[in-house]
């Protein structure tokens, strides 16, 4: 048996809705690699709490805008993995048919030479997000990741994910840009 209200949403509680319906609808298709690359910060806290929820707080409090009064989320400020780990330090995004390459450099005083390196391609309006397939160390300097034909002619958001060879700890993810592929 369905509740009725018996008062109406006020326009902030409907704001409220339209932002976090937005995190959501933006969040939902990269579930597994944020689970994975909050799971560290999730056991620090004092209570139990969900990966997922805790980059829904931050892209709630840090990524989406509303500042004409429809809310729009900036993915450079939305993280999809965070942690104290150091990060890669990114020199450039090269593309060759349907292969984008990052080069980085890696060398970091307390990162290990066996961390390993991610690329993340993600098409938001379809809901499309691919990890690169090949594992990447940190010494390599190079990741590569093949986007496939579907997604070729839309705009792709790249990010760069680092962790521990064991995939516990992780850096806070890096937006790498929009790049659109033919």
């Amino acid at each position: 048996m369905k509740k009725i209200r018996k008062n109406k949403k006020t326009p902030a509680q409907l704001a409220q809705q339209k932002r976090f319906a937005l995190a959501v609808s933006f969040l939902s298709p990269l579930k597994d690699i944020i689970d994975e690359g909050f799971k560290f910060v999730a056991k620090r806290k004092k209570r139990f709490i969900y990966p997922f929820n805790l980059a829904m707080s931050q892209v709630l409090k840090v990524a989406i805008s509303d500042l004409s009064g429809v809310p729009s989320l900036d993915p450079e400020k939305a993280w999809l993995s965070d942690g104290n780990l150091p990060s890669v330090i990114v020199g450039d995004v090269t593309q060759e048919n349907r292969r984008l390459t990052v080069q980085y450099f890696g060398e970091a005083t307390f990162g290990c030479w066996d961390d390993r390196v991610r690329l993340i391609a993600y098409q938001a309006e379809e809901g499309v997000a691919l990890g690169s397939q090949v594992p990447t160390l940190r010494r390599d300097n190079a990741v590569t990741i093949e986007i496939p034909e579907n997604l070729l002619g839309k705009d792709i958001l790249l990010y760069l994910l680092c962790h521990e060879r064991d995939g516990l700890r992780y850096a806070r993810s890096q937006y790498l840009g929009t790049y659109h592929i033919n």
